[in-house]
């Protein structure tokens, strides 16, 4: 038995080539040895049996002529029915094709409806909204007519006590103070928990540019709350990164460390510089009455060049270097910011009395 599939010439329908139980009025195994005679015909066994020829008429030429004919006719069956279902087909594209645009106009209609009726609905939402807010401006001033009625009448005295409140609140609190917070009495001076440690433990770096950065930061945040500005240098707060500004040309130098072979001379003339401005700035306070000093050596250090006291601001190299100086120098530092803070807050004190 044959796997291979075939579509009959005659119904049209596929089958596989068998025909072991075919109507003795045709019995193919007559003609197997013919070679005009194809074993595989391409008609269906139902097809074929329903052929109603004599086995005595049947030979080659006879049957190949019946196949032609059946095949003929079914060619025109065919063209037939393709052409009523083409026909049919045309009619239904050009039905279908006006059909939909009907429907698309239709549609094209109720968005071009739904839209009308949405931009109404904005613009009655805008007014809406124009409305509340006027509505909104006028109870506003209302509530602050009757507030001020009852404050006039009742409330005064309980005003009074709420700004007297605020005020003392405001006394107590500076921003300087809250922000930055400062420890010398360990043996490492420090900035909001930045310690100006070993310079050459490469570990310490970030400790000690985070430290730098706070102070530069506060110096910045003074400077600015006091009007002062130098002629010479401008501080650039910008955290581990920050950097001193050389106004006589424009050179800025990062004040921090990366690599102690590399940036260590960069490092104690940005730190020198920095103590250069800070100096100008105390003067400028004194000069100012902003700042009063009674024990300049115990409360305020005096800072001389490169050193405050007698301590240089400067990191030592080689084998005999001395790092108690740089650490020492460091906490006479911060002894100079806790001062101006305290200053400050000295000053809003008086200001609020």
């Amino acid at each position: 038995m044959s796997t291979k599939l075939y579509r009959c010439i005659d119904c049209g329908k596929e089958f596989k080539f068998d025909y072991s139980e075919i109507n003795p009025n045709l019995n193919l195994s007559d003609y197997k040895k013919n070679l005009n005679f194809p074993e595989e015909i391409n008609i269906c066994l139902q097809c074929l049996k329903n052929i109603n020829i004599p086995k005595d008429n049947l030979s080659p030429s006879n049957s190949n002529q019946l196949i032609e004919k059946l095949t003929q006719k079914n060619i025109e069956h065919i063209n037939q029915r393709y052409s009523k279902e083409e026909l049919d087909l045309k009619n239904y594209d050009e039905n279908e094709e006006k059909k939909m645009e009907e429907e698309l106009n239709k549609i094209k209609t109720e968005v071009e409806k739904d839209e009308s009726d949405l931009n109404n609905l904005l613009k009655d939402l805008e007014k809406m909204e124009n409305d509340e807010n006027n509505f909104c401006n006028e109870f506003c001033n209302l509530e602050t007519k009757l507030y001020l009625e009852l404050i006039n009448k009742k409330n005064y005295s309980s005003l009074i006590n709420n700004l007297n409140k605020k005020i003392y609140r405001i006394n107590t609190t500076n921003i300087f103070s809250e922000l930055f917070k400062i420890n010398f009495s360990e043996k490492f001076g420090s900035i909001n928990g930045c310690k100006f440690c070993d310079p050459y433990i490469s570990n310490n770096y970030d400790s000690i540019n985070g430290g730098w950065g706070y102070i530069i930061l506060l110096t910045k945040l003074l400077s600015i709350k006091y009007l002062f500005e130098s002629n010479k240098y401008d501080l650039i707060p910008e955290g581990n990164f920050s950097r001193i500004k050389i106004k006589n040309g424009g050179e800025e130098i990062e004040i921090g460390i990366s690599d102690m072979n590399r940036t260590m001379d960069k490092f104690n003339k940005a730190m020198e510089i920095y103590l250069e401005y800070l100096n100008e700035f105390l003067d400028f306070l004194k000069k100012e009455g902003k700042i009063e000093i009674k024990n300049e050596e115990n409360i305020c250090p005096k800072i001389t060049g490169n050193k405050i006291k007698d301590k240089c601001i400067h990191i030592e190299e080689g084998k005999d270097k001395n790092l108690d100086n740089w650490f020492q120098c460091m906490k006479y530092l911060l002894h100079i910011l806790k001062f101006l803070i305290c200053q400050t807050l000295n000053n809003e004190n008086n200001f609020y009395k």
